[in-house]
């Protein structure tokens, strides 16, 4: 073959404009894919509106019928006397929430660090798999684990710690703070555990060049890296333990008042709607006010979600 036939083999074949153009045109299976596609992200969008509408607007009648002062600062929370003190169950919300991130959310992005830095690479996929199987377990069989096995180790705790005379008990905020704990464990471990896969490789090769250990450059280079993402992780940890409900239902104890100590029984906002959601007819206060509890709930975790991207940016900007 002649070197001037051989370039004539490798010039493409004419192909007229009018040709290039009608290829070009979309086909209707592709218009129909993508008219799926957009009509799949327009319903999320519009049902999470849709939802967030609704309960605001029931949330603010509860809140005209009772007022928004004895909502959130009334201590007595009694359906059947029409008296709906919200604070209780606020209270109830926050300190179980609050020590869900203390006794989970904090361990498992230590342990996210500790894989994704420290452990040995043969240790990654089995410990990154086991978690993945902790997250997909349904919250019952959690709940259902810690009123078996928690409960009464709690109760020996209380009894330990206050005494035989004092009226403690195994269920409370304790007990529903570590079952918490347990349970967003996996979740914020593994969005920590994405968020520092993210960190750039040649950070970690320029620290080592440097002259820094393991340790130094997790610590020093890789968690302010990433700290955004992390501190996204622990709080939507946290917004995920104030809403759960059927598993603290079990081992929180459903008690309407402000619990003495962390061993005696309380209740939330979410196990609350449980409870009395069945005896509240629609378009009473009983149920406005329900709607008006989820609505702080609502906001409280919507704060939480904000505060870490503040909280975020402003890490970003240092």
């Amino acid at each position: 073959m002649s070197p001037k036939s051989a370039v004539a083999e490798e010039v493409p074949p004419f192909v007229p404009a009018e040709r290039l153009r009608a290829s070009a045109r979309p086909r209707w299976g592709e218009i129909a894919i993508r008219g799926f596609i957009a009509a799949c992200g327009l319903f999320v969008v519009v049902a999470t509106a849709a939802v967030i509408l609704f309960i605001a607007r029931a949330g603010v009648r509860g809140i005209q019928d009772v007022g928004l002062g004895g909502l959130l600062s009334g201590e007595i929370w009694k359906p059947e006397a029409n008296v709906f003190g919200g604070y209780p169950l606020i209270f109830g919300t926050a300190i179980s929430a609050l020590g869900a991130a203390l006794v989970g959310a904090i361990p498992a992005l230590l342990a996210a660090v500790w894989v994704s830095e420290l452990a040995p690479k043969s240790a990654r996929s089995i410990y990154r798999r086991t978690m993945e199987i902790a997250a997909a377990v349904p919250s019952v069989v959690y709940g259902w684990l810690a009123l078996v096995h928690l409960v009464p180790q709690a109760e020996w705790v209380a009894r330990a710690l206050h005494g035989e005379d004092v009226q403690v008990s195994g269920e409370g905020l304790a007990s529903s703070a570590v079952l918490l704990g347990i349970m967003i464990a996996p979740t914020v471990f593994l969005l920590s555990l994405d968020a520092l896969s993210r960190v750039s490789g040649t950070l970690r090769e320029a620290s080592a060049a440097l002259g820094a250990s393991s340790w130094q450059t997790a610590f020093r280079i890789c968690i302010p890296s990433a700290g955004r993402s992390l501190f996204t992780a622990v709080f939507f940890g946290f917004a995920r333990a104030a809403g759960e409900t059927m598993a603290v239902q079990m081992v929180i104890g459903g008690a309407r008042r402000v619990p003495e100590n962390l061993f005696s029984p309380a209740t939330t906002i979410s196990t609350q709607i449980v409870m009395d959601m069945q005896n509240a007819t629609p378009n009473t206060t009983a149920s406005n006010v329900l709607f008006s509890m989820s609505l702080v709930l609502l906001v409280l975790s919507a704060g939480v979600v904000l505060i870490s991207r503040v909280i975020g940016r402003w890490g970003s900007k240092a």
